[in-house]
């Protein structure tokens, strides 16, 4: 049986589960836990440590989450199989940069009891009196600059404070010279893909992605390969096989399926791009909520050699209204935008980064981020809840743990058409999945998605209720 022996600090502000997992994650990292080694039980482990069980269990459930164990039945967890590279930069060799110079969401017009449409949050928790503040100072006399184009790549104070947050949250390494503000995800991307069309004639990307996605992608020359979709993610054999110039993923919570890119994967992919030179888009779209166990890295924390590009949005933190997306860019991009290769100028409202600005400078922001992953949490828990309490167990939802959706496959014969029509019957709106599959084989049967954010919780109860009345006839 496999000894471990970490040094773990009660009396230190990192969590005890925090610390026995750093240590782990960094042995296994460093092939001091060998492939297939089996870990100890629970049990044996915290009596070895002399803890309680809880930090060891929640040490194993974060492990398992990130893809560095496996969970064998009746056997126990052993460590995954890794692909560890030199990660002895420093953060500034890494990411040196040159000095710059100077689809289908819910339904907001019809009149339905309970949408559970992807894309909605929760709007009554909005801080609406303090963010009505911050605008008005925002258009004082003294701030009319505001009215004007504002610096192209976004404002400098807020790309800092972006920059800081990433870091803390997600794990980002970047300067604020590397942020690029933009209005929104599709924009955001449109940009990077003006900036990327020289070098991709290929982009492999999800067998299912978001619709908005699709459409962007087709309006380029790149010729497009599918990745079939595993437990872990994406199919490492298949980005192999696409002799792509790029790979678009969303490893952290995939769109729409719900799963996690594994750390074995994520080492796979990141030496293939670097060995192929080859740019790895991460769109991190909700990986600010994470239930059970701690946030997912992002994979881009885990990039040596500048090939990943990071994509993020303030949609489900404040609001998709907002406009408000951000790209962190590798030096040979950034130096594109500099050089004005692209058709955007001013892309976001100097208004409302100038409030985020403050919102963020007087700790409002992260006071809100603690209470939205809290009641979402406690959404996504009432949203299982119900399901486990009125579906049969032959029911299967996919994609719990993370973000504001699941996806749901009733299993009782009706197709995704008859479903999405029999549930609006009721007054409940449920969604297709058949839409962001890349094509038609890529689709999963019968399966709806069910988006919680919106919806209070006994609106989440009544309208599950609902469905499985009117999805247990045949």
């Amino acid at each position: 049986m496999l000894q471990l022996t970490p040094k773990l600090d009660e009396g230190a502000k990192e969590a005890l589960y925090l610390q026995l997992y750093r240590y782990i994650q960094g042995e296994m990292i460093a092939g001091r836990i060998p492939a297939d080694a089996r870990l100890p039980s629970i049990r044996r482990l915290a009596e070895t440590l002399g803890v309680s069980r809880t930090p060891v269990a929640l040490a194993y459930d974060q492990l398992l989450a990130e893809g560095y164990v496996i969970s064998k039945p009746r056997s126990g967890l052993y460590a995954a199989e890794l692909e560890t590279g030199n990660r002895a930069q420093t953060l500034e060799q890494t990411y040196a940069t040159p000095s710059p110079p100077r689809a289908y969401h819910a339904s907001h017009t019809e009149s339905v009891p309970y949408d559970f449409g992807y894309g909605s949050i929760d709007v009554h928790h909005f801080p609406w009196t303090k963010w009505r503040r911050l605008v008005n100072q925002c258009l004082l006399p003294e701030n009319n600059r505001m009215l004007l184009y504002g610096d192209w790549q976004g404002e400098a104070e807020l790309r800092a404070h972006i920059a800081q947050y990433l870091h803390q949250t997600r794990g980002v390494r970047c300067t604020p010279d590397q942020i690029v503000i933009g209005a929104g995800t599709y924009h955001s991307l449109d940009l990077l893909f003006q900036l990327m069309k020289k070098d991709v004639s290929t982009l492999a990307l999800e067998a299912a992605v978001n619709d908005g996605v699709k459409s962007l992608v087709q309006q380029y020359p790149f010729a497009c390969h599918p990745l079939g979709l595993e437990n872990d993610g994406i199919s490492i054999q298949d980005v192999v096989n696409s002799a792509a110039d790029a790979v678009y993923v969303t490893p952290s919570h995939q769109f729409p399926f719900g799963m996690t890119l594994s750390i074995g994967k994520r080492m796979k992919l990141l030496k293939w791009a670097a060995e192929r030179r080859a740019y790895i888009i991460e769109n991190d779209y909700d990986g600010e909520f994470r239930y059970g166990t701690r946030p997912i890295p992002s994979l881009q924390s885990l990039d040596e050699s500048g090939r990943v590009i990071y994509l993020g949005t303030f949609s489900r933190a404040l609001g998709p209204a907002f406009r408000l997306s951000y790209l962190v860019l590798p030096p040979s991009l950034l130096d594109r935008f500099w050089k004005k290769q692209h058709s955007y100028d001013q892309l976001s409202s100097p208004i409302l980064q100038k409030a985020l600005l403050l919102f963020m400078q007087s700790g409002d922001f992260e006071r809100h981020m603690r209470k939205m992953r809290t009641l979402y949490h406690r959404k996504h828990d009432v949203l299982l809840e119900a399901l486990t309490k009125h579906f049969p167990k032959s029911a299967k939802v996919i994609g719990a743990g993370s973000g504001l959706h699941v996806l749901l496959q009733p299993g009782n014969g009706m197709d995704e058409v008859e479903l999405v029509q029999a549930a609006e019957q009721v007054g409940v709106k449920v969604y297709p999945t058949s839409v962001y599959a890349l094509s038609p084989e890529w689709s999963m049967p019968a399966t709806v998605l069910l988006g919680f954010g919106g919806l209070a919780e006994e609106e989440i109860r009544a309208g599950i209720g609902l469905l499985a009345k009117t999805f247990g006839r045949e």
